[in-house]
């Protein structure tokens, strides 16, 4: 089954509601979607909500895109927001500490914000002894993501993965506008979260990455807008913390 593990709704630098991104979701027959607001947890608990209030048949993931200070790293089943700006490893820690799940996010990208393939591995090499045994908290990493910086390093980053870490890989869309939901994916065997969590654990998991970005439809305007909200996202985020809101 499908799964996309990077969606951002309008609760942060996305520019549509949950509910819409259940309907692309559906349209495309997905089977799990991760909502992933930058630096916090607000926007995936709405979306959570809202699917179990509508019976959506969609399993909901709360997730984030963490602002580590070597790059985004995703936190999946999680409750509450990691906090920013910590060493990568510290990130995936205090993922971990919550019985989540790390993923990197557009691994080698230029932009948005990225681990380049040596923060990998230094990464990699500390978590190390952390990482062995079947039960072992799970650090994946997203090689199918469709922003054009992420595919241009795609093939360089599965080859590594291959060669030197050894993570599961998964794929996300990075959408930020309903049209782009499922335009990357991550497959696994079973339905649901707990078997895309099982695959995950196993490393038995697959990306797939689609043609080119959907864009049709968004409008000029919207496309413009977004950038913009993307540059407070993370802001308003810690601002929100402060006031102690997710």
């Amino acid at each position: 089954m499908p799964a996309d593990l990077q969606i951002h709704t309008d609760q942060s630098d996305g520019m549509d509601a949950a509910s819409m991104i259940f309907e692309a979701a559906l349209r495309r027959g997905l089977d799990t979607v991760a909502i992933t607001d930058h630096d916090q947890t607000r926007g995936a608990l709405i979306a959570r909500e809202l699917g179990a209030q509508q019976h959506v048949p969609l399993d909901v993931i709360v997730g984030s895109e963490i602002t580590s200070r070597g790059g985004h790293i995703l936190a999946l089943w999680i409750e509450e927001p990691i906090p920013a700006f910590r060493s990568p490893a510290r990130t995936v820690e205090l993922i971990w500490k919550q019985g989540g799940a790390a993923i990197i996010a557009h691994p080698a990208a230029v932009l948005p914000f990225s681990l380049g393939l040596r923060g990998i591995d230094r990464l990699v090499e500390t978590l190390r002894p952390e990482l062995s045994g079947e039960t072992a908290p799970i650090l994946a990493i997203e090689t199918a993501n469709p922003i054009p910086f992420a595919r241009w390093r795609r093939d360089s980053v599965i080859r590594a993965n291959r060669e030197r870490w050894g993570l599961a890989e998964t794929g996300g869309s990075d959408a930020h506008f309903w049209q782009q939901v499922g335009s990357s994916v991550t497959e696994f065997e079973g339905r649901g979260e707990a078997d895309l969590r099982a695959a995950l654990q196993v490393r038995e998991t697959a990306s797939q990455l689609a043609d080119g970005p959907r864009l049709g439809g968004v409008g000029v305007k919207r496309l413009l807008q977004q950038p913009l909200r993307g540059l407070s996202a993370t802001p308003r985020a810690l601002l929100a913390r402060r006031c102690g809101r997710h």
